[in-house]
């Protein structure tokens, strides 16, 4: 692998980490680093080389909100947390609203393996208690 490769997938790597580990989807990372969607995706597919500039410019964003990332010193990609970068990451994490609406409301749009089969011993438990007499639904 060039230099060059090389040098454009850690970034395309921690780009995509450092978004995903605070949970924005590319629009919302390129609105809090101040460059457009399009230029973090092309960035992380390794679709264009991102310009030294905007890379630059990024990873001050990123110190300001305490994460650190470091893709030119060596031959990994290090990225750090401070503590006030990690309470706020917990705060979102907490927070209810920012979840999916299918993930939060009960009964409604169950996707895992387990929540289906959870889903449907529930069904059949409801239908076997329609199905006894009166009287008979707690035993």
């Amino acid at each position: 692998m060039s230099d060059d490769t090389d040098a454009h997938l850690k970034i395309a790597v921690a780009l995509r980490a450092v978004r995903g580990a605070i949970g924005l989807n590319q629009a919302e990372f390129a609105s809090l680093v101040g460059v457009s969607k399009p230029t973090i995706a092309r960035a992380e597919t390794m679709e264009v080389a991102m310009r030294l500039d905007s890379y630059s410019s990024i990873l001050k964003k990123l110190r300001e909100i305490g994460v650190k990332v470091d893709t030119l010193y060596s031959d990994s990609v290090h990225i750090e947390f401070e503590p006030q970068a990690l309470e706020s990451l917990m705060e979102q994490l907490a927070d209810q609203g920012k979840r999916r609406q299918d993930r939060t409301q009960q009964g409604v749009g169950v996707h895992t393996r387990q929540g289906k089969k959870a889903q449907k011993a529930k069904d059949a438990l409801a239908q076997l208690k329609a199905k006894l007499p009166p009287g008979e639904e707690s035993q």
